[in-house]
């Protein structure tokens, strides 16, 4: 699994594509370019039609103009980066609608976070906005449902574009066939194979190199791809200094270690470009966008929040005798430790080296205790660990000490979890990982999420999980 490995991963990066291709790699552009035109056209007629109904004129459009602007760049740039106009994804209309309900909702919640912040007071009223936001989410979809239909009849990319190469090689000869098949499939055509012997002399190279310049000099092509090992500097520069005479541009193909390195970013050290093999999980621009986050939906919900905390709390005093809040150590950011406020919901406050978890029927839990557990509104008081900035509303959900101390010691990977801060909820937590965890197999998945969630974070993730989580965690069934 050498060459086909090669060209699986790296076509994109080896490809020079002719009109067809390039006029096929601009459909993404131009659904965005589509969408955003649909969006803002959608947003002033809802205005412009709610004016009609209720005063009987057109008001001022401009306003409308302007949230539409603004909705419809925020949706195309996140779904672009998302991935969304990707061909592979446009045929999976099912998966095209979430996404664009997820984006859409996204879009208007940080929408409406900034009015709130800035205090604009001429923004449309709340019934255009409700109404733009139906109205546009579902001509969306529905110009999305037109595009899959009409793009499920376009050719292929292989067949847009038809480039001729000739390959050099080194390697199992039954990797040839299987190579040729996968690069038919992008859109290349093997027109002929060169091999090179594994041990291979000059005089070899030589005879081979002949036959490939009498080929190309003689038959249409467009590209040679030169498959061998990297680190056979020789072999590379004797190939090259024999094919100089040809005017064809020639790619060297990388094999699968150097193919994984391509995958990571380039970072200058000094006057040199290295591979950077690990980074920090976020950018100190993403750090800060997602501190903004936390903060302003935060703030918005301790504001709206408080008078039924406040409701909570007078209900812990009146059912049992003890402190309103819980207070336990937790691990954190970096593996710092940080103490976690939740209300209290048992009889008991444990916090030492063995902590027992709740099971079902516990007695411990008080009786205001199980409906608070039950609906997470125990977990509510963590909005003052986020604006503290022990925590953030979304991360890998923090575990007492003597849990985690247990864990690390039987998962080889679990320390990986404190790259980041932890969350009042998490990937794992809207994907049914939540409660407790006796089996080792459970943390495990638990852990898995976490990591996934870490390697591929972004703040539309983040959106994504707190409009999920009111459908996927609350109620919850393995919540006592």
């Amino acid at each position: 699994m050498t060459f086909v490995h090669h060209v699986r991963s790296r076509l994109a990066v080896v490809s020079h594509p002719q009109r067809g291709r390039v006029l096929f790699g601009l459909v993404p552009q131009v659904l965005a370019l589509l969408d955003w035109a649909v969006i803002v056209v959608l947003t002033v007629a809802s205005g412009t039609a709610h004016d009609l109904a209720r005063l009987g004129h057109a008001g001022a459009a401009d306003r409308y103009l302007r949230l539409g602007i603004a909705a419809a760049t925020l949706f195309s740039i996140s779904a672009v980066s998302r991935g969304i106009y990707l061909r592979s994804q446009l045929e999976r209309l099912a998966l095209q609608i979430r996404e664009i309900a997820l984006t859409w909702a996204a879009v208007f919640v940080f929408l409406l976070i900034i009015a709130s912040a800035l205090g604009i007071s001429d923004a449309p009223s709340r019934t255009v906005v409700l109404l733009s936001f139906v109205i546009g989410g579902t001509g969306v979809s529905l110009v999305r449902w037109a595009e899959q239909r009409a793009l499920l009849r376009l050719p292929r990319p292989a067949s847009l574009s038809r480039r001729r190469v000739l390959v050099i090689r080194q390697g199992d000869p039954r990797d040839a066939v299987n190579a040729a098949q996968t690069m038919e499939v992008h859109g290349f055509q093997v027109a002929k194979t060169i091999e090179v012997p594994s041990l291979w002399t000059k005089e070899a190279v030589a005879d081979g190199m002949r036959e490939a310049i009498d080929y190309v000099r003689n038959h249409p092509t467009d590209e040679i791809l030169l498959a061998t090992s990297w680190t056979d500097t020789s072999l590379i520069e004797t190939v090259i200094e024999h094919l100089r005479v040809v005017p064809l541009p020639m790619t060297l193909v990388p094999d699968p270690v150097v193919s994984a390195l391509l995958e990571r970013p380039l970072v200058d050290l000094g006057h040199m470009r290295a591979v950077q093999l690990q980074r920090a999980p976020l950018t100190r621009t993403q750090l800060a966008a997602k501190r903004v986050l936390d903060l302003a939906l935060t703030t918005m919900l301790l504001a709206m929040l408080l008078p039924a905390l406040a409701a909570v709390a007078v209900l812990i005093v009146i059912d049992t005798r003890g402190p309103i809040f819980f207070r336990q150590r937790r691990i954190g950011f970096n593996a710092g430790t940080f103490r976690i406020f939740k209300f209290r919901t048992m009889t008991v406050l444990e916090d030492g080296p063995t902590i027992r978890q709740a099971e079902p029927n516990d007695e411990r839990v008080t009786r205001v205790g199980r409906f608070l557990r039950r609906f997470s509104i125990d977990e509510l008081p963590q909005l003052f660990n986020v604006l503290k900035g022990d925590m953030s509303l979304v991360g890998p959900r923090p575990h007492a000490l003597a849990h985690d101390d247990e864990y690390s010691r039987l998962i080889a990977f679990y320390a990986a979890r404190h790259k980041v801060k932890p969350g009042i909820t998490g990937w794992a937590q809207v994907n049914g990982l939540r409660g407790a965890t006796p089996a080792v197999d459970t943390m495990m998945m638990r852990v898995e999420h976490d990591l996934w969630y870490i390697n591929h974070w972004s703040l539309w993730l983040d959106l994504k999980i707190l409009l999920l989580t009111p459908l996927r965690v609350w109620p919850a069934m393995n919540a006592y």
